[in-house]
Parts: C-alpha cells; sequence; structure tokens
C-alpha cells in the first residue's frame, strides 16, 4: 500500500512516495537514451546528449541530406540552436565538412552522446541504418588518418592528429582528430586522445564497463525519459561541475543564505537535466538513499523557485516549477521554461544554486 504525503507550495504539488516496494519502472524498456548511455565508458562524469531523429523533426532537417545547401543547413542549425536543442553536441558546427568529406554527420545520426572524464572524452554517433560505414572509412583513409592494425572494419582507432584535423577543414574540432568505426552497431566514435577512443570502443561493444554499469546510472536514465538532449553528472561531479564555488564572493554570501533559508540540505549524487519534446525539463537529483531524498524535495524545490546567484535574477524568470517528486533516492523536478528561455543550456554549466551540495 502506497502512502502518500502532500504539499502545495507557490502552485507546485510536491509529492513524497513513502512505499515499501515500489518500482520506478513500470515497464521495461530502452530508450535511446538509455543505449546511449550504454555506449559510453564508465569513467564518464558528465554526459551530453543530442537526440538528432528528433532534433531534425523539430528544426525542419528531416528533408536535409549531403545534396542539400550550406544555407539549408545553416538554417537548419539555427533553428535548432534557438530551440536549445544542440548546444550539448560536439559535432553541430561540422556537419556540412563530416557530410561532405567523412559521408555521416547530424543529418543522418539518430542521437549523439559526448562523455567527458578525467582520462579523456568521447563522442559517440549512432548513424542511421542506411549510412555506409565502409564508405566512411575509406573517407578516412583519403583524408589522410593512419588505418588501425586490423585495417577497415576491425573496428581499430583511425589515429590523425591536429595537424591533419586542421588541414582537412577549419570547420573540425580537436574531437575528429582520431576516429573508430563500428559497423555492427552502426556507431562512430571521435576523440581527440587515441588511446580513449580505443578504450571508448570496448565500452561501446560491451567488451568493457559502461556508464550504465554504474550504481544509480539507469535512476537517472529513467528520470531522463526520453529526451530531445539532455546533460548528465555521475556520481559527485555535479558538486563540482555546478559548484557556488565558482560564482563571486557577494552571490557565494547570498547563496548560502538562501541554503540556510530554505533548509538543511545533502550531497548529490547524481544529477540528469533532460529537455522532453514538448520542451519541459524533467531534473532528476540523486541522493544517497531514500530519507535524504524525501528529506531535501521540499528545500530543492524552494532553491529552484527563487533568486539564482551567480547566473543573475531568478529562477522562476527563466522556467516554472510543474511538479516535484521525491521517489526512492531521487527528487525529480519538471520544470516549464518560459518563452525564449534556453533554460537546458543556462542550466548546464555553474553555478546552479538548487544543485548546491
Amino acid at each position: 500500500m502506497r502512502t502518500h504525503r502532500v504539499v502545495w507550495l507557490a502552485g507546485v504539488v510536491v509529492l513524497v512516495l513513502l512505499v515499501g516496494a515500489v518500482t520506478w519502472r513500470l515497464t521495461t524498456r530502452t530508450t535511446t537514451f538509455e543505449d546511449a548511455v550504454s555506449r559510453l565508458p564508465a569513467s564518464t562524469l558528465r554526459t551530453t546528449y543530442t537526440d538528432w531523429a528528433q532534433v531534425r523533426s523539430q528544426a525542419g532537417g528531416e528533408g536535409l541530406d549531403p545534396g542539400s545547401s550550406e544555407r539549408q543547413v545553416r538554417g537548419f542549425l539555427n533553428r535548432a540552436y534557438d530551440r536549445d536543442l544542440t548546444s550539448g553536441s560536439a559535432i553541430s558546427d561540422s556537419t556540412s565538412a563530416l557530410s561532405r568529406l567523412y559521408g555521416f554527420s547530424p543529418l543522418d545520426a539518430q542521437w549523439e552522446a559526448l562523455g567527458q572524464s578525467r582520462e579523456g572524452q568521447v563522442d559517440v554517433v549512432r548513424v542511421d541504418d542506411d549510412v555506409d560505414l565502409a564508405g566512411v572509412e575509406r573517407a578516412l583513409r583519403r583524408l589522410g588518418y593512419t588505418p588501425p592494425a586490423g585495417g577497415s572494419g576491425s573496428g581499430g582507432t583511425w589515429a590523425g592528429g591536429a595537424d591533419l584535423v586542421a588541414r582537412i577543414s577549419p570547420d573540425l574540432t580537436p574531437v575528429q582528430q582520431n576516429v573508430v568505426v563500428l559497423p555492427d552497431e552502426k556507431l562512430v566514435l571521435m576523440s581527440d586522445n587515441a588511446a580513449y577512443a580505443s578504450a571508448a570502443a570496448d565500452s561501446a561493444t560491451g567488451d568493457a564497463r559502461s556508464l550504465s554499469d554504474v550504481t544509480g546510472i539507469d535512476d537517472l536514465a529513467d528520470a531522463a525519459a526520453t529526451p530531445v538532449a539532455a546533460t548528465m553528472w555521475s556520481s559527485t561531479f555535479a558538486c563540482e561541475d555546478l559548484s557556488m564555488g565558482s560564482a563571486d564572493e557577494e552571490d557565494q554570501r547570498v547563496g548560502d543564505d538562501l541554503v540556510a533559508k530554505a533548509g538543511e540540505i545533502s550531497p548529490l549524487a547524481g544529477l540528469v537535466m533532460a529537455q522532453q519534446d514538448d520542451r519541459t525539463i524533467n531534473v532528476g537529483l540523486q541522493f544517497e538513499n531514500d530519507d535524504q531524498a524525501s528529506e531535501n524535495l521540499q528545500p530543492r524545490v524552494d532553491l529552484a523557485s527563487g533568486d539564482a546567484p551567480g547566473q543573475g535574477g531568478s529562477f522562476s524568470d527563466r522556467f516554472t516549477i510543474t511538479s516535484g517528486t521525491a521517489q526512492d533516492s531521487t527528487v525529480l523536478l519538471q520544470l516549464r521554461p518560459k518563452p525564449g528561455q534556453s533554460v537546458l543550456s543556462d542550466l548546464s554549466s555553474g553555478p546552479v544554486l538548487f544543485a548546491t551540495c
């Protein structure tokens, strides 16, 4: 039997589920976000995700292909950016160069996940089924990448470098320096570090632990639902990345006062912010246990409803909190951005008071 505690706060329903054996996953499902998370190394601390199929649908890019004009492609990317859908992409600005020179791009990708760790970063792109990955490898050879020891189709790393990428096109970025093509998985991995690209390929194919094997990540993926774009912080990294310590002294003082007024809070054990296809944003704040989640629900709602020291203005200028729920060890807030506000990209870089630890 479920026992509910409901608190009304400024028009927001704050709901705590006090249940003994409630499973958040009502049905077993695999979303594209969950698939993307399962392809990243277990060491990943910060993940940015872009569902390119949804982005093309929302921003008028469905009819584009490698033959489309630069103006058409740029128009699509501008519309996507204005909708706050592509700020986490590592390849958005390289779309035309990738399409023309490499044989794949956001125009024919299903999703992209950029995973960053202390050891390196890797950008994983799941391409459409009809993308010719053998042709991508031929393009890599033609562009001057050094082929892997096993040759094309082996899943090894095509090694390039900063000088090579700079010669190929000014629209490329360091992430294109080394490339791994995994034909069976329909994946292309890119990294500025050849060794990290090779190690990441083992996670992408299931030969090494992936991010989805890390404790708590499955709950964050559940909270994310089916996002068009998302940012996720593993373990306690959000405490570092979004810390109020990056604010100036006055903003830190204001933040301390607001936290003291809101009540006792606990450190985060994980965080996800995920924009859905209706522009609402799911924020999942993970804690060490169920009790901490219940205790943190109202203070976190209060902090997310007030001033935003370090960012300027107030959170209420940018979004409305439509609901807040504590379930198991996760607090889930649902945000509705105000018109013209780019909430996901704003909140994806610190300081963010309601994510304070």
